[in-house]
């Protein structure tokens, strides 16, 4: 249950991220309720329990008669959460100055990048208990698999982060920490789906492939105006698509039959004829997570963006909502003595100056 729990909570808080400094924080209760109930919850019980794409079930219960492979969630929770945070971004649109007149991306004020440096680093060793802790007991093989996995999950973290962070310098004169943040994460996502059945030079070249995803996916989001303010979607949607997608390509017979004992291997292998079928269960499960998690979606936004609860209005998004919301800057320190309604004068001022200069 507390696995579940806190895998459930991961892919609801996904979200919150894409659909930053402009969400009203009823909005974000909303949305993570029904994440957690009519979302997650069915697609869980897809892969993971007796459903219709288990591969834990009997052999003639499982489609295509090897059942879909994602240990670590790749598809259950990531992609759940990347294409509700980009339906999210779509529909709520994007910040106010994100774009300027001629439809160009402008640079918006950033907080801490050290903070966003530990938290990539908190969630990495995060990673270790969703993916390791996804073999439920230690006993028999599931040691030597646990030991796999966290092996996997290192290779596919660090080499997301190295290739991100090799084409950033390219694409830009300096280096900047956050695409190796959001490249180590990506190559984490990337990973998460196969990581308990593929090799560990595939888990490199998995993570390679996950890094350049999210760079790539963060700039087409970009040229056609969605703002997903720390890149959820391109890390979590675009990454966790390939990621289910590359345990049907790389799983080998040895790892399959010691994680799930099916006799199953990915397209690249040969194993009695199941490399299609399992690359083909996968497929047909990230369309499934598509249809079901985006579906719910574009129904749930459209709806709290009718009723008015879904974004703040225009003076709450410039002042602030840590101020306007919550009573207090989070990032600038006004004079203790200033009141609530001085300090938000005085930031709206400042932001106004800063957009009349510009």
């Amino acid at each position: 249950f507390f696995l579940e729990f806190g895998i459930a909570s991961t892919a609801a808080t996904i979200v919150s991220g894409a659909l930053a400094e402009r969400c009203q924080v009823f909005a974000y209760f909303i949305y993570s309720v029904i994440i957690c109930t009519f979302i997650y919850p069915p697609i869980a019980h897809w892969v993971w329990s007796d459903g219709w794409a288990s591969a834990t079930v009997e052999k003639e219960e499982r489609l295509f008669g090897v059942g879909a492979i994602d240990f670590g969630g790749s598809a259950v929770v990531h992609m759940v959460g990347g294409i509700t945070a980009l339906i999210g971004a779509i529909i709520m649109g994007p910040r106010y100055n994100r774009f300027d007149s001629e439809g160009k991306p402008n640079s918006m004020i950033q907080q801490s990048s050290s903070f966003q440096t530990i938290g990539t680093f908190i969630l990495w060793f995060g990673w270790y208990g969703f993916n390791c802790g996804s073999t439920l007991t230690l006993l028999e093989s599931s040691a030597d698999v646990a030991g796999k996995v966290a092996v996997t999950t290192t290779i596919g973290g660090i080499s997301g982060g190295i290739a991100s962070t090799i084409l950033g310098r390219i694409c830009d004169p300096y280096l900047d920490l956050a695409p190796t943040n959001n490249g180590i994460l990506a190559g984490l996502v990337s990973i998460t789906a196969g990581c308990a059945v593929v090799d560990v030079g595939y888990a490199a070249f998995i993570g390679v492939i996950g890094g350049l995803l999210c760079n790539g996916f963060s700039a087409l989001l970009l040229k056609f105006h969605i703002d997903d303010v720390v890149d959820a979607s391109p890390v979590h949607f675009a990454c966790g698509t390939w990621g289910t997608i590359a345990a049907g390509l790389f799983a080998t017979p040895s790892n399959v039959k010691m994680s799930y004992d099916t006799g199953s291997c990915g397209l690249f292998y040969k194993c009695n004829g199941n490399g299609p079928k399992q690359f083909a269960a996968n497929l047909v499960v990230a369309l499934a997570v598509i249809a079901w998690a985006g579906g719910i979606s574009i129904i749930m936004f459209l709806i709290l963006k009718k009723v008015n609860l879904l974004r703040v209005n225009r003076e709450t998004e410039v002042v602030g909502l840590d101020i306007m919301d919550h009573g207090g800057s989070a990032y600038e320190y006004l004079p203790p003595q200033t009141d609530k309604s001085k300090r938000q004068s005085v930031v709206l001022t400042n932001e106004l100056e800063t957009l009349g200069r510009k």
